[in-house]
């Protein structure tokens, strides 16, 4: 198990620091000097899995979902988040602003919803008759998986424009990244070496006091490593942060992370599933694996701007 783990999370580091690159080589002015355009169509096709995982976690035989409807809403709703990307000098003047393509996006992927259960409520009639307020259960749940999956796509579209700089927002997004992995694998290594006192028994039976406490470190680190190292030696680039920035941000990071992690686990078990999916061995799904930056993008993006 823990060798899949390892295979697979190597396989996706791997990945992410190509797609980095090349974004970030698209994103000069030598080249296409457009930041963001990779990121943004991995973002579609993650967005696009996301969905599927939850909508299959939330469909009961009772109370069905349509798959195929969330996958293409919530596309959709990433897609009009990443709009901004397509500019590559934004104008200042647009009246609708970076972030309002965000807003729009989810706007429009709950009206989409709404008018597939206008277009089958007529043809249908029979079911509604059968079980009360299933109409109205559905479009929750498909706008609740709508808002948990906007707080990362739609945030971490916003991170590739802070600043308008190539450099500078791609850092944002390494730096959440990075500092939301090491801040779990140090409360891992911690909960597995000095673990006692557990925080969610029920929810999270493995989270412990002390993983969180080594958590906490291990986000001070990466969020160090980034501001000071690869920010100047790499990119070539400081950010005007004070010195204490970091260990601020690793803080709200890491308590908006666990947070995340909590918030799946919570759909898990009332799904009654270990994970959200086999896609990935050893690791589960995709959402298993991108749960703790769900509520620490948003944080994220609030202190980088």
């Amino acid at each position: 198990m823990l060798g899949q783990r390892l295979f697979s999370a190597a396989i996706i580091i791997s990945a992410m620091l190509i797609l980095v690159w090349l974004d970030y080589q698209l994103g000069t002015d030598a080249r296409l000097g457009r930041p963001g355009l990779l990121l943004a169509a991995f973002a579609l096709i993650l967005a696009c899995t996301a969905s599927i995982e939850l909508i299959r976690m939330w469909s009961t035989e009772e109370r069905p979902l349509n798959t195929t409807l969330a996958a293409i809403a919530t596309t959709t709703m990433t897609g009009v988040c990443c709009i901004p990307l397509l500019w590559s000098d934004y104008p200042a003047d647009c009246p609708i602003g970076k972030f309002g393509w965000a807003v729009s996006g989810i706007v429009i992927a709950v009206v989409m919803v709404f008018f597939h259960e206008m277009f089958w409520f007529d043809r249908n009639p029979s079911d509604v008759e059968k079980k009360p307020g299933i109409v109205t259960d559905r479009l929750a749940r498909y706008a609740l998986c709508f808002g948990y999956l906007f707080m990362l796509f739609g945030f971490l579209a916003a991170h590739r424009t802070v600043h308008d700089s190539n450099a500078i927002g791609l850092l944002s997004i390494i730096m959440l990244m990075a500092t939301v992995k090491m801040s779990d694998s140090f409360a891992y290594f911690f909960g597995k070496t000095f673990g006692k006192n557990k925080i969610a028994p029920t929810l999270s039976p493995k989270k412990t006091l002390e993983g969180a406490i080594g958590s906490v470190f291990g986000a001070w680190l990466a969020s160090a490593i980034v501001l000071f190292l690869v920010a100047p030696f790499i990119f070539e680039v400081e950010i005007e942060k004070p010195n204490w920035w970091f260990l601020l941000y690793g803080l709200l990071i890491t308590l908006a992370g666990m947070a995340g992690d909590l918030a799946e686990s919570l759909f898990k078990r009332d799904a009654n599933c270990k994970d959200s999916s086999k896609w990935l061995p050893g690791l589960g799904g995709i959402l298993d694996v991108m749960d703790s930056l769900v509520f620490a993008t948003p944080v994220s993006y609030f202190l980088w701007i």
